[in-house]
């Protein structure tokens, strides 16, 4: 058993590292972040949960990954919105999933959705004008399955499209790579530049789907990430579309198998049981 993990980990890292990516990123870096001892966990069905403690960006990062064949899951986004919704643990198990991370951004006092959402062509969910430069991409799903993502910049001139389109889809941001580079990223914004809890989706060119959780608000165990060092790591991991979820106390990863992977901040402990209420979920099953 252990000698299968251990070649199913090293042909992880053989598409984990994409050097052609890497531009100005510091090798240094690169090189800390794939060499970690990720202590990846089998899933079933070729998925895998990793979890590293890394000194990275002249800081100390918890990063939780959690890797799966797109065509082996059904993929998609469920919406818990009020007095429905929980953490997203609850929730994942609400809806018997195998895998799951929080959502996109939401209302704090409704606990209700504050991006676009549509769910099975039918929209449960508008970004309002103060929500839109942060949102500026899209994570869609073709069809029921998920077995299809699409991540692009959002217009929000184009709601209908997307409804239409698409099974589901949900705007969050900032987008953080597309065609496998780094996506503009504005360094002026305090949320992009500060560090924080993160929450990453995104996908690489051999048919799957990644989910990544780096803690933060704990200073020398998790310092958390600014916008730029998240799309870094999405690089790092080998993805080529990856956007930025709903991050701070509500970054949560969580599969059947392991439970909470990550450190979710919003109790202000360093263990697995700060997870935040929210009201959408990203899940696989």
């Amino acid at each position: 058993m252990k000698r299968k993990l251990l070649i199913t980990a090293t042909l992880f890292l053989a598409v984990f590292y994409p050097l052609q990516n890497l531009q100005a990123q510091s090798k240094e870096d690169s090189l800390a972040f794939v060499s970690a001892e990720w202590n990846w966990q089998e899933l079933g069905k070729g998925a895998l949960a990793g979890n590293a403690r890394i000194s990275i960006f002249g800081s100390i990062q918890n990063i939780s990954i959690v890797k799966y064949p797109a065509k082996k899951f059904r993929t998609g986004i469920m919406n818990f919105p009020g007095a429905e919704a929980g953490p997203t643990d609850s929730l994942a198990m609400k809806s018997k999933a195998s895998i799951a991370i929080n959502g996109s951004y939401f209302n704090t006092r409704t606990i209700c959705p504050h991006t676009f959402l549509s769910i099975g062509h039918k929209v449960q969910g508008e970004s309002p004008a103060d929500e839109l430069q942060r949102s500026n991409g899209i994570l869609a799903f073709k069809d029921r399955k998920g077995r299809k993502i699409d991540i692009f910049p959002c217009d929000s001139t184009e709601y209908e499209s997307y409804r239409k389109e698409y099974y589901s889809a949900i705007a969050a941001g900032p987008l953080l790579l597309s065609d496998g580079k780094e996506a503009f990223i504005d360094t002026d914004s305090k949320f992009n530049s500060d560090r924080h809890p993160r929450s990453i989706m995104g996908y690489d060119r051999n048919g799957y789907y990644h989910m990544i959780v780096i803690d933060g608000r704990f200073p020398g165990q998790a310092d958390g990430i600014t916008i730029k060092e998240a799309a870094a790591i999405a690089i790092y991991a080998g993805l080529y579309e990856a956007i930025n979820l709903d991050g701070g106390g509500s970054s949560t990863l969580w599969t059947e198998p392991t439970g909470v992977i990550n450190h979710p901040s919003d109790n202000k402990r360093f263990d697995h049981s700060g997870c935040r209420t929210v009201p959408t979920i990203i899940i696989a099953r």
